[in-house]
């Protein structure tokens, strides 16, 4: 592994770290209350939370899984009901809807791959919720990733389109920004590569790699 390998790496490892640290501080806190409070009502808002916060960081890990880890293995088939499922509940989390126009059974790692990847940068971009749309289609050597998402606010992550493209070095980028770079790489490395549309309300992730 070379030295940009491993900072990127290190980017999604502070990434995930990051986006369990919430869920399961609440979980937590509410078993906290649990052990100290008496109080049936404020029990009950401690059991809340704790389911709540349980399921949160379930959908988190699953998404990482297929999103970073070897779902499928190498040369291996995911299911795309089940990448429907999994990208639904994380979505879900961030009060984005989705729509999966994605027809085929299943599909090699790569393309389930900056398909949950793609979907989870767009939605990001959403502080505000909106509605989500995830398509794969297949043509004659090729397939084709679209995202589209729509709401009341976009607010990419800045120089989105030159971290898809890998014109920053990753030495330079914010955990914030791994999943850009990472989903751009998965897009390089099968020869393609992402296009972003922007504007006010609705953003485009666009790709076609090679099958």
């Amino acid at each position: 592994m070379d030295m940009e390998g491993f900072e990127l790496v290190s980017l999604l490892c502070s990434r995930l770290c990051h986006d369990l640290v919430s869920p399961v501080g609440a979980v937590n806190n509410g078993l906290e209350v649990l052990a100290d409070e008496t109080d049936a009502e404020m029990r009950d808002m401690a059991m809340r939370l704790i389911t709540q916060s349980a399921a949160r960081t379930a959908h988190r890990l699953q998404f990482a899984r297929l999103a970073y880890g070897s779902s499928g293995g190498p040369g291996g088939l995911v299911d795309l009901g089940e990448a429907k499922k999994v990208t639904a509940a994380v979505l879900e989390d961030h009060k984005i809807s989705l729509e999966w126009r994605c027809l085929l059974g299943a599909v090699d790692r790569m393309q389930a791959k900056l398909l949950v990847n793609a979907a989870f940068l767009a939605a990001e971009a959403m502080p505000r919720g909106g509605a989500l749309v995830a398509a794969l289609t297949h043509e004659e050597g090729g397939a084709t990733i679209e995202i589209t998402v729509e709401g009341p606010m976009v607010r990419p992550i800045d120089e989105m389109a030159g971290i898809l493209n890998g014109d920053i070095a990753v030495a330079s980028l914010a955990p914030r920004a791994a999943q850009a770079y990472y989903t751009g790489l998965i897009a390089r490395l099968n020869g393609g590569k992402v296009q972003v549309t922007v504007t006010p309300e609705r953003l485009i992730l666009h790709s076609t790699i090679t099958l």
